[in-house]
């Protein structure tokens, strides 16, 4: 699938892939809404409801990294230990990273180096850097069976048009399972029938504010 690059709203870049009317960031802000969604209502919000000094994240979906790397900052500059682990079933390359030219538009320049490492740091391996438990695999979400590992899930996949296997009640058992007591599920995505099944399963939900040009944003809770 073919892949532009546009600007969004605040100014950073995201791609779009036309054959699916999909774009990997918000066309609002693609930092706007990774900081607000992804650290300010997920990251930060577990960290000071559980005062805690490490976490582990799951991120479904590598995408161009920028979660990863904003997670990495806040911890650092907040002195928590990370463990972070994402699959990647359709992985940018190198080069697509090169001519997103994102890190221009990335807060905290002392640590654009770690964003390059995102990407080159190898495939289905841990790699560490300082606190920074890193480890990315080229794998399909669907296929994978974790148990109570997990303080928060990013949940990044693409919306429900172009992946709705991604936002059914598989998927999001996969998500249950595998988040440990009090963990949180946080997305973008305020669905009504995502809501319905995170219920199911057994979430608290939490309709939130959404960031610019949304009006509601899913934040779940697993029960102790």
């Amino acid at each position: 699938m073919i892949k532009k690059i546009f600007k969004t709203q605040d100014g950073s870049p995201s791609f779009i892939i036309d054959e699916l009317d999909e774009t990997y960031h918000s066309r609002n802000g693609a930092l706007t809404e990774a900081l607000y969604i992804y650290i300010e209502k997920g990251l930060s919000s577990w960290i000071k409801n559980n005062n805690k000094k490490e976490v582990s994240i799951f991120e479904m979906g590598l995408g161009t990294g920028l979660n990863a790397y904003l997670a990495f900052c806040f911890c650092n500059k907040n002195n928590i230990k990370l463990n972070y682990y994402t699959v990647e079933k359709f992985p940018l390359s190198i080069e697509e990273i090169k001519l997103l030219g994102m890190e221009k538009y990335l807060p905290y320049p002392e640590f654009h180096k770690l964003f390059k490492w995102l990407h080159s740091s190898d495939w289905n391996t841990n790699n560490f850097h300082e606190d920074f438990f890193f480890k990315k695999s080229n794998l399909d979400f669907l296929d994978l069976t974790i148990n109570k590992k997990y303080d928060i899930i990013f949940y990044d996949a693409f919306g429900y048009n172009a992946q709705p296997e991604m936002w059914g009640e598989k998927a999001l058992e996969i998500c249950f399972r595998a988040l440990k007591p009090c963990g949180y599920w946080i997305s973008y995505c305020s669905k009504g029938s995502v809501r319905r099944c995170l219920e199911k399963l057994g979430f608290a939900n939490d309709r939130l504010q959404g960031p610019p040009g949304k009006r509601e944003i899913l934040r779940a809770i697993k029960p102790v």
